[in-house]
């Protein structure tokens, strides 16, 4: 029987940084170990394993496919060691170890500095890695256990998650700043605007489709774009407008960058909402991130900073 003696941890450990550094002599650097050391472990790695994790070049390193492979499991595994640990030291009352926060990018800049902020405060033992995505990665990465918690819209129910909703968000049809003319538009009216959608299984444009759909409206779709902020770099080019949350833009609008304005008929409510897994909502250091989180979104909402808007938009600044 074959021995896989440089399968371990640290074969994996020095494996994962290499991966990230896309060189050895950077990961060398990083790890504080010599590169031949390295080398050898990586090259023993491939030589138990039967395949080659990286093509070599002039300027470092690039992962193959059974490389890609191995990275994205030796994260998986990493995660799992990392919940063992903290459920191994975690005692009495005291909240402790890593909690990995997966959230939507417009919520992260208003909730994440505040929530690291007030947590080195109240519970310094707590350490965070962030996890930026949309909802769809989100609520694939909480079900693979590849994130603790997770601030997002909508999310599908599922028997493995635990969902609480912070507030009702709206969809709202935003352009650039001086390209609105009404605080409210019909979505049939939003459809005809030249739009800057994502491509689908994006869950708010499946939501958008559907509506459409259900009333045999065509969608005027002149550019599909998968990143929001090139979406939004577009928009104030004045290359098209959206249909977002309104919480996706509230810096912008705060800048002056964009006009948005409320879609109605159908109105379309779309919850942000913190969610964790069935499994770990007792877990302490989650608790009180959740509750933290909660805090800060109402302390958001009760300064103005950030609104829901049930019965009119905002236009150019003003409420």
């Amino acid at each position: 029987m074959k021995s896989y003696s440089h399968f371990d941890i640290t074969g994996l450990h020095y494996f994962s940084v290499v991966a990230e550094e896309r060189s050895f002599s950077r990961a060398s650097a990083r790890l504080r170990i010599a590169q031949p050391a390295i080398s050898r472990k990586i090259k023993a790695l491939e030589q138990d394993l039967g395949v080659q994790l990286f093509t070599r070049h002039t300027r470092g390193v690039d992962l193959t496919e059974p490389g890609e492979s191995l990275l994205r499991n030796a994260y998986g595994l990493f995660r799992q060691i990392e919940n063992l640990r903290d459920h191994a030291v975690t005692s009495g009352d005291t909240p402790r170890g890593v909690v990995t926060i997966g959230v939507l990018p417009t919520p992260g800049e208003y909730i994440i500095p505040r929530l690291v902020e007030q947590s080195r405060k109240l519970y310094p033992e707590i350490k965070f890695r962030i996890v930026e995505g949309y909802s769809g990665d989100l609520h694939s990465m909480l079900i693979n256990q590849e994130i603790n918690i997770a601030v997002m819209h909508a999310p599908m129910p599922h028997p493995d998650i635990v969902v609480h909703d912070l507030l009702i968000d709206y969809l709202c049809l935003v352009g650039r700043a001086g390209t609105l003319n009404k605080p409210a538009y019909s979505f049939d009216e939003a459809a005809a605007f030249s739009l800057i959608l994502p491509e689908g299984p994006n869950l708010l444009r499946l939501r958008i489709d559907q509506i459409a759909q259900e009333r045999n409206i065509r969608l005027n779709v002149n550019l599909l774009c998968n990143g929001f902020w090139l979406t939004k770099a577009m928009i104030r080019n004045g290359l098209g407008h959206t249909m977002v949350t309104f919480g996706s833009v509230v810096t912008d609008l705060e800048k002056g960058d964009f006009d948005v304005a409320l879609i109605k008929d159908p109105d379309v409510p779309w919850p942000l909402a913190v969610a964790m897994r069935a499994d770990q909502h007792r877990r302490l250091s989650l608790i009180v991130v959740k509750g933290l989180i909660e805090t800060i979104v109402a302390e958001l909402r009760s300064n103005h900073i950030w609104k829901q808007m049930p019965d009119a938009a905002r236009i150019n600044g003003e409420s």
